[in-house]
């Protein structure tokens, strides 16, 4: 069988499709994984083959404007301030108007949409399995008479949004219109198969999920963390003498917002006078130029979490799910630092329910708030216990490996070319 991966240009979306990849490569099956080509190398990296798709546009934001991404508020009916309402607000720009990412430009062309679709016609595969923020896979799958599967990597927002507005049936359909320069660029028409595609590969525990779409089809998958590879620094060999904390605040908002990060600073603070070791992956545009760094913090532009996260006794994040479940794989207790964009208030909400870690808001962050968090983090019980419910709650899945034989069975389904 052949499988293509068409993932979205940003890294934190390129990992969660290596593991399922490499169990596909592994059973026999020609994988190639599509996306920008600055990914080239990290897909190589993992041991897959890139299909390069060209460079990815500066900036999608200026495509959609505040009044339409306000007129999907309305179309959902969600209350201002409601837990639905506010978590709207958070994901409207990292899902909504990343659409525009594939939108042509004034030229009327689109690389990361042309190539892709042009690949699958010319490849033939028998499966397409599509990034939900690329919904350029779609168009992909049925331009080549493949099945059709999306891979979440947080909870369904899509299918979540689709449902509601079928639910609401109202008069007009943001979402539809939002993706019809996607999918009428090729011909085809707004649906529920198109948006959703024949079936969702789902690796989220069941207690993360937001309401599905009726007659979703689901397969459920176990959350296998891949974050990079790079050889193991020789100081993390050596197992640390006192608690080790990691400090991660994400890859992806290195790209699309520069500048300091003034969480930093809380943070930094608190930890200075306590008997730790921090590891804190950031970098000097996240430093800022004045930014005092105690001396039991160790700087480390990047570095692989499932190196780190072993070592751990806690980590202090942003609620990104890639982080999450890099850490919950080894059972450490979370510190969750939101903001108002992001999906840390979908994982700051699981954490809690399940005990195993403590969120906080950027307003009116400070440092004595943190140690105090932290210190409980590393000192009570009941934090390792939640940390082990969770654990639990992703090896109750199947694994990648596991649902192949699921997945041959569900592309031979749906296959409709020769």
């Amino acid at each position: 069988m052949r499988v293509l991966i068409a993932v979205a240009p940003l890294t934190a979306h390129l990992y969660p499709s290596v593991p399922l990849a490499w169990a596909l490569q592994s059973a026999g099956h020609e994988v190639r994984l599509a996306s920008g080509t600055e990914l080239a190398g990290q897909i190589s990296a993992a041991g897959l083959t890139a299909v390069r798709l060209g460079g990815d546009p500066a900036s999608p934001m200026p495509h959609i404007s505040e009044a339409e991404l306000d007129r999907f508020s309305e179309a959902l009916g969600f209350e201002p301030g409601s837990d639905h309402g506010r978590l709207w607000q958070a994901i409207r720009y990292y899902l909504v108007a990343n659409v525009a990412r594939y939108y042509p430009d004034a030229e009327g062309q689109q690389p990361l949409a042309d190539n892709l679709v042009e690949f699958a016609r010319e490849w033939r595969p028998d499966l397409v399995i599509w990034d939900v923020a690329n919904p350029v896979g779609s168009v992909a799958a049925r331009e080549c008479g493949a099945a059709s599967a999306r891979l979440l990597w947080g909870p369904d927002y899509f299918g979540w949004i689709h449902g509601r507005l079928t639910e609401r049936a109202a008069q007009a359909n943001p979402l539809a219109e939002t993706l019809a320069p996607v999918f009428g660029r090729y011909g085809h028409d707004y649906s529920q198969d198109m948006v959703l595609g024949d079936f969702t590969i789902d690796p989220l525990p069941t207690h993360t999920q937001l309401p599905r779409s009726p007659g979703q089809r689901v397969v459920p998958m176990r959350f296998v963390p891949y974050t990079g590879a790079v050889p193991v620094p020789e100081w993390l060999l050596r197992a640390p003498s006192r608690p080790r904390v990691c400090l991660s605040l994400g890859v992806t908002k290195r790209k699309v917002t520069a500048g300091r990060d003034e969480r930093l600073a809380a943070v930094f603070e608190a930890v200075a006078g306590m008997d730790v070791e921090v590891v804190a992956t950031v970098n000097a545009d996240q430093l800022g130029e004045d930014q005092k760094v105690p001396d039991n913090v160790r700087l480390v532009d990047y570095l692989p979490l499932t190196q780190v996260t072993p070592t751990c006794s806690a980590i202090i994040h942003h609620g990104g799910f890639g982080t999450f479940f890099a850490a919950a794989e080894h059972r450490v207790p979370h510190m969750i630092i939101t903001e108002e964009l992001g999906t840390g208030l979908s994982s700051s909400r699981y954490l809690e329910a399940r005990g195993a870690g403590v969120s906080l808001h950027t307003d009116d962050l400070t440092a004595a708030q943190v140690a105090r968090e932290l210190s409980g983090l590393l000192t009570e019980p009941s934090f390792q216990q939640g940390a082990a419910a969770v654990y639990a709650d992703m090896a109750a899945a199947p694994s990648p490996a596991e649902i192949v034989p699921i997945l041959e069975r569900m592309a031979a389904r749906h296959r409709t070319g020769d």
